[in-house]
């Protein structure tokens, strides 16, 4: 039997879920190991985990789809490696690449072309912001199910201005896509999008493959059918089709970013119309009369002139709801992404009045992370990569292995080469230096030797053997792709210092969620990590960061979807309409288990330039002081 549940309340989606998936396994003398259970995210696994209540059982396969994919690749391997024509190794198993080895290799690859061959002429963007695009476009393409040899012509036939464009921009991002991953799959590494790719082109359409799963597997529960990709999609079509019984799980309403991997049309047409069309009920879109039905008590407040007045408002109102009696851990201050200067602000206001603050929004600022920035200015000093550290992080590395205050850590860097403690310091790791230790065997015996016994140390112990394991993987990889010594252990340090919020685990944000803290957060992160707080304080709601432009130079998310008709033109009416549709989902979500909400407006930007935003304009039709429509 298949079985279709529409549940909105999250509590109760959670309750039903351990239910089915406890009886099942008491059911079943508890086995599990035929049971695949497919969530969203590691912070959903985490959450799980901690309330699923078994005397015994076997393996709980609750996963990620990326997690079931690399797990399969791995398991797989010599069938990928026998038909896919680009993998000229024999390897026992894939080499898997991170996020920020990923963008040094294009980064490189679009420095050089842009330097000596003028690539990307007629596009603005630094050479980071073009990597970055190029990347999402793959990983678009690969969760999508398209063809990932004809992403630049896809984008570039969706212009509205395409004769006015040069057509070199987007041939050349084809071949910065072509050199990368035909670089990697030559040497058998592979990233998260090359992962899916492999997967849905050389195994999903195996048929010997296929037969193993449907002996391997008896039950399915599917999290969240809303946040699956086209490629997730097949897999989970895949499974209804053998399965015994499958249940899933659906909210439309969820579908809130545009820049997610998520096809609700391909969702509803191929598994809801298939497998629930009598089930079904309510799957109208999300419309301003939604937002109105919902009858929340939201406060408007947009007599700020200044940025920094409405942030003294903010923590004005918060000192008001402390009066009030109310409890830090129902308040969340929800904010749009990418504006690290407001975070800090409101972090420092409040903990200077005494009110506990956690932030979700992790920065990639290294110091901000201080036993990785230890293990990072060790790895410095071991390669002699000193020019890579900057004063605050030497003064923080200070600071930690020698467990005193910021000024007498100042004092000690000042006078670094006069002081004995430090020198030993440095001793013992050029010591470490000339037993020609691998990377991740000096981490392992300097987190031991000098950090294991620190007033943190054993909680950051994790911290330590992902950052080992990632040291391994970029030997490995490096030396797979012919980088000499020097270069390696310099491109290592950058990476990890660029991409350090990377080592921070789900279970930093699932402990965040029920701390006696206000938390500060975005309003994705607060909907995906399913963050219950009945009292919101939404900041900055002038700023158009929440719900930013989705068409972009060389990059857009939703041409590069599986329903996307391929002679439409991308117009400036579709842009406006997908992005209401979008910013209606968001706020929808967040209203949904609220009880009071305080918006918070300034009439001037943190730059000094006067803003008004779609949101803005949708909190005063909600609150009847503008025009009221039936969008």
């Amino acid at each position: 039997m298949k079985y279709l549940f529409q549940e909105v309340n999250l509590n109760k989606k959670k309750e039903k879920i351990i239910n089915i998936y406890e009886n099942i396994i008491k059911e079943n003398n508890y086995k599990s190991k035929d049971i695949l259970f497919l969530v969203p995210s590691a912070i959903t696994k985490l959450s799980y985990m901690r309330e699923i209540n078994l005397p015994l059982s076997e393996e709980l396969k609750i996963t990620t789809y990326n997690h079931f994919v690399q797990s399969e690749l791995i398991k797989y391997w010599p069938i990928i490696e026998e038909n896919c024509e680009k993998i000229k190794v024999n390897k026992i198993s894939p080499s898997f690449i991170s996020q920020s080895l990923s963008e040094y290799i294009i980064m490189e690859y679009i420095n050089k072309t842009r330097e000596e061959e003028n690539y990307f002429q007629d596009i603005v963007g630094t050479n980071k912001s073009i990597c970055k695009n190029i990347l999402d476009n793959l990983s678009k393409s690969c969760f999508n199910a398209i063809d990932i040899n004809n992403i630049g012509e896809k984008i570039y036939n969706s212009k509205k201005n395409r004769n006015d464009l040069s057509r070199y921009s987007y041939t050349q991002m084809q071949e910065v896509i072509d050199f990368y991953v035909n670089t990697l799959l030559s040497k058998g590494i592979i990233d998260n999008s090359i992962a899916v790719y492999l997967y849905n082109n050389f195994l999903l359409n195996n048929e010997e493959y296929r037969r193993r799963l449907r002996k391997e597997y008896r039950y399915l529960i599917v999290d969240s059918l809303e946040s699956a990709s086209v490629s997730e999609s097949n897999l989970i079509l895949e499974f209804l089709n053998i399965v015994e019984d499958g249940y899933v799980f659906y909210d439309r309403s969820k579908d809130y970013s545009s820049f997610k991997n998520v096809d609700m049309a391909y969702i509803e047409e191929n598994i809801i119309n298939e497998f629930f069309k009598e089930d079904v009920h309510d799957l109208g879109i999300i419309s301003i009369k939604s937002l109105y039905k919902e009858k929340k008590s939201i406060e408007l407040k947009d007599e700020y002139h200044l940025y920094d007045e409405m942030i003294d408002g903010v923590v004005e109102k918060l000192l008001q709801l402390m009066r009030e009696g109310k409890n830090l851990k129902d308040i969340a201050i929800i904010s749009p992404i990418n504006n690290s200067i407001l975070d800090y602000k409101i972090c420092n206001k409040l903990k200077s009045n005494k009110i506990a603050v956690t932030n979700t929004k992790l920065d990639n600022k290294i110091v901000d992370y201080p036993y990785a920035n230890v293990l990072v200015v060790a790895t410095c000093i071991f390669y002699n990569l000193q020019y890579l550290i900057k004063e605050e992080e030497y003064i923080n590395f200070i600071e930690i292995l020698f467990d005193i205050n910021k000024i007498r850590a100042i004092k000690i860097f000042n006078h670094r080469h006069d002081n004995e403690e430090y020198k030993s310091l440095i001793e013992f790791i050029k010591d470490k230096e000339k037993e020609n230790l691998r990377i991740s065997e000096f981490l392992l015996q300097f987190y031991i030797e000098k950090m294991l016994n620190l007033k943190d140390g054993k909680k950051n112990v994790d911290l330590c053997k992902d950052m080992i394991k990632q040291g391994d993987i970029f030997s490995e990889i490096l030396e797979e792709l012919n980088m000499d010594e020097k270069e390696k252990y310099e491109v290592f340090v950058k990476c990890l210092k660029d991409n350090i919020s990377d080592y921070y685990m789900s279970a930093d944000i699932e402990d965040m969620k029920s701390s006696n803290k206000v938390i500060i957060t975005t309003p994705y992160t607060y909907i995906s990590a399913n963050i219950n707080r009945k009292i919101q304080l939404w900041l900055d709601v002038g700023s158009n960061a929440w719900n930013m432009k989705i068409e972009k130079d060389i990059a857009n998310p939703l041409v590069l979807r599986k329903s996307f008709d391929e002679k439409l033109i991308y117009s400036d009416e579709m842009e406006d309409k997908n992005k209401r549709y979008y910013l209606y989902n968001l706020i929808y979500n967040l209203l949904l288990n609220s009880e009071e909400v305080y918006a918070f407006k300034s009439e001037y930007s943190v730059n000094g330039f006067m803003q008004e935003s779609m949101l803005y304009g949708l909190l005063l039709k909600l609150l009847d002081k503008g025009e009221i429509t039936n969008e």
